[in-house]
């Protein structure tokens, strides 16, 4: 028959189930993390207690559940400090390294003490005769000091591994006491739980500590008119605990950001009175709010690879990718980087050319805008494999997206001085005139044909009184580029060696007293 006593005691132990629990899972978004952890529960318990859990959690998003059979009640937090939780190491295997060496220290000190007791009694067995012995005591005089010398000898060689091991301990105490300030106190979580049946228990929390940033790679594959596209990810964590043999799911998920929009206000219309003396300027139109996300299925295809497939999995309000196998990072702020999918984009792409404001050519690259999440990121931009420069990748709304490759050497761009000539038709004369004649030079200077665009902003009046007469020689194709009023693009196709010459005049009219902000 069991003791009482003991039959108490299981009780005790059933009821109550204290565990850090395994971390299985970190769903990682730009700027947080979300944290899975899952212990064994016995039936019977009624209360689980979460220890050593990082400082850095946001408590009020602390969510317990439990499998078929585990009712989960009310939940409390407790601080802990770093004293009152030493089994809480956020680097076990740093604080291993530094018991053993302290146990080896100790073990020195213990084996240097033995010859210091051994080397006082033969001080203490040599204090005899003052003079020098003979016979037999002569034999045990020069035994004692082969003892002795033998000792000082051990003494100073555990001396010398003493003073090493206090030289490899110093600077893994300095990275502990380091890691020390980063988790000053854990926390303790206690579920209130009913266990009907042996079950498991999850903890979930949320976190700022992690994170992972997107980086993009696109390559402008010319001869097949399209651009190979590669999604990134580096993920960081600082939590202040080691993520091992964890499942990392990644999600282009945002909850930093707004999740709403504010009331709308009141359009008042009432009489505005201009400053004494100061012109009053024109309103200018509020820019319209950014179009929210939509969900949207992924375009392109993916190139797969045998050894690094991830998993990608569209949701309402983001994309997921699901990282094979197990992953482990650092507590100390290790960053990885990973592959997370490669796309074909069709694109076409030309020679464009600004000359008003740099006498550079430029390979831009247009293509569908791509359907999905794509957060703003680092961009990496290679033409045919090799890198040309870097910009930052955000999409826009517009249905045609571009991208800019790097200069387009083989054409050359001169942009002549301006002309300009003006009067005031009269020194009394009612209205100013001034006439701006431009011209530019394009040569292509290789080995194939180039499709160029040229862009040209003319002066466009805004007001019935300024006039504006614009002439462009060849004539431009279009003179609303991208809806923009004024712009006016050139199109050209120029062949190995050929040259074009481009010009525009442009003659401006406006009273003489009005002043005319732009006026040249």
């Amino acid at each position: 028959m069991k003791p009482l006593g003991l039959g108490i005691l299981a009780l005790m132990l059933a009821s109550h189930a204290s565990a850090q629990g395994r971390l299985v899972q970190a769903l990682v978004y730009p700027g947080g993390a979300e944290l899975t952890r899952v212990a064994a529960v016995k039936a019977g318990a009624q209360e689980f207690v979460w220890d050593c859990l990082p400082a850095g959690v946001q408590t009020e998003t602390l969510r317990a559940q439990g499998s078929t059979g585990l009712r989960v009640g009310d939940l409390r937090v407790e601080n802990l400090p770093r004293e009152r939780a030493p089994e809480c190491s956020a680097n076990p295997g740093l604080d291993a390294r530094i018991r053993t060496l302290e146990e080896q220290r100790a073990a020195l000190l213990a084996d240097k003490g033995g010859l210091d007791l051994v080397l006082h009694y033969l001080r203490g067995a040599g204090q005899g005769e003052a003079k020098a012995p003979a016979g037999p005591q002569a034999a045990m005089a020069e035994h004692l000091r082969r003892q002795g010398s033998e000792a000082l000898k051990q003494q100073a060689a555990l001396q010398r591994k003493v003073e090493d091991l206090d030289r490899d301990l110093k600077p893994l105490r300095a990275q502990r006491d380091q890691e020390a300030q980063r988790v000053p106190h854990w926390l303790r979580a206690t579920v209130r739980l009913s266990a009907a049946r042996d079950g498991e228990l999850s903890l979930s929390y949320q976190t700022s500590q992690a994170s992972w940033a997107p980086r993009y790679q696109a390559d402008l594959l010319a001869d097949r008119g399209e651009i190979a596209f590669e999604r990134h990810a580096e993920v960081r964590q600082s939590t202040g605990e080691a993520w091992r043999d964890i499942q990392l799911v990644l999600s282009t998920r945002q909850p930093q950001r707004q999740a709403g929009l504010p009331d709308p206000q009141p359009w008042v219309l009432s009489v505005l009175e201009p400053p004494q003396g100061i012109a009053m300027s024109r309103a200018m139109a509020a820019p319209a709010p950014a179009a929210a996300p939509q969900a949207m299925a992924l375009s392109g295809s993916r190139a797969k690879e045998d050894h690094f497939e991830v998993v990608a999995e569209q949701t309402d309000i983001d994309l997921q990718f699901t990282l094979p196998g197990r992953v482990s990072l650092a507590a100390d702020n290790e960053s990885r980087s990973f592959t997370l999918e490669q796309l074909r984009w069709p694109a076409q792409w030309l020679v464009q050319v600004q000359p008003r404001q740099s006498a550079q050519a430029f390979v831009r690259a247009s293509f569908a805008r791509p359907q999905g999440f794509f957060p703003p990121g680092r961009l990496l931009l290679l033409r045919d494999g090799r890198p040309v420069g870097q910009d930052h990748f955000a999409l826009n709304d517009e249905a045609e997206q571009q991208l800019f490759f790097g200069p387009e050497e083989r054409l050359r761009v001169r942009v002549e001085p301006e002309q300009r000539a003006g009067s005031d038709a009269g020194f009394i004369g009612p209205r100013k005139q001034i006439t701006l004649q431009r011209r530019y030079v394009l040569e292509n200077r290789a080995d194939r044909g180039l499709a160029v665009q040229v862009v040209e902003a003319a002066p466009h009046s805004q007001h019935a009184d300024i006039k504006v007469q614009s002439r462009f020689e060849p004539p431009t194709a279009l003179a609303r580029w991208r809806e923009l009023d004024g712009v006016h693009l050139w199109r050209l196709t120029l062949g190995p060696g050929q040259s074009q010459v481009l010009k525009a005049e442009h003659q401006l009219s406006a009273p003489r007293e009005m002043p005319v902000a732009g006026w040249p």
